[in-house]
């Protein structure tokens, strides 16, 4: 059974315009009580998710339009629109190195190797310029 106070919060609440109104806002101009509408929200489970589907389906052709716009660029020699292309479509990220099934920061991957590399008990020494070259 369709509930108009339900669709009609969908409708609103897809809309980006009306991001920053607040639910009284919706009830005042909408002529329902809110009251009624917290009842809802707290009654139905699956609004929220509904919402956000919606919205999804609403701004989905625009996102073409930008990953096109970004492939474009990257195939053009773009090395930032290549690394947010590997991110987007991929979940690459640079600092996380997938190792035995756990994930660690590069950095203390790289820390490791370093440590693993050095005979135990060595010191490194470093050559200072003394300015007699």
């Amino acid at each position: 059974m369709s509930n108009p106070m339900r669709d009609r919060y969908v409708q609103y609440r897809t809309n980006p315009d009306n991001d920053d109104k607040t639910d009284s806002y919706f009830c005042s101009s909408n002529g329902y009580a809110l009251e009624d509408l917290k009842t809802l929200l707290r009654d139905d489970t699956v609004i929220l998710k509904d919402i956000l589907h919606a919205r999804r389906n609403s701004y989905s052709g625009q996102m073409l339009k930008i990953d096109d716009a970004m492939f474009r660029a990257a195939m053009s020699g773009d090395t930032k629109a290549a690394d947010l292309l590997y991110r987007r479509f991929d979940g690459w990220n640079p600092k996380i190195v997938e190792e035995n099934n756990h994930f660690y920061n590069f950095t203390d991957i790289i820390k490791r190797a370093a440590k693993r590399s050095r005979p135990s008990g060595s010191v490194t020494k470093r050559a200072i310029p003394d300015g007699s070259d």
